[in-house]
């Protein structure tokens, strides 16, 4: 059991975490960690250049990431349409984070890790989006 399913299971305000609401909350983390780690990694590699936006996609999936989690895990007087477009916000900005890193991926490891990351992310928030509606 995660420590998000715990602390979700133990609030008052919820009856529990749904198994999908827990998979996305954990994989929008993940997912906020490896693309700063990607992006990290690209300023490290001797073709910068060639890395903008790669960067630029692992920075700004990350603070979506950042935010769609944090949105996710607050359940006390939650609104169903602000999670809904956060969710889709989120499945778009791992989309295009995943298809950059992808582009990269069979030069750059981290590149590779972090595109199958933004991935699962995306399934994740495409899964709870579809409970939600």
């Amino acid at each position: 059991m995660t420590v998000t399913k715990q602390m979700l299971d133990s609030h008052p305000d919820t009856s529990g975490a749904t198994d999908l609401l827990v998979a996305a909350i954990d994989a929008c983390y993940e997912c906020a960690q490896a693309c700063t780690s990607c992006a990290d990694a690209c300023l490290s590699e001797e073709n910068v250049a060639d890395l903008v936006r790669c960067i630029g996609t692992d920075h700004d999936c990350a603070d979506v990431c950042v935010a769609t989690g944090a949105v996710l895990t607050r359940q006390a007087a939650s609104d169903d349409n602000l999670t809904a477009a956060v969710l889709a916000a989120c499945v778009t900005a791992c989309s295009t984070c995943a298809d950059e890193c992808e582009s990269h991926a069979d030069m750059h490891e981290h590149c590779r890790i972090c595109g199958e990351a933004c991935r699962r992310c995306q399934r994740a928030c495409r899964a709870l989006l579809s409970e939600i509606r």
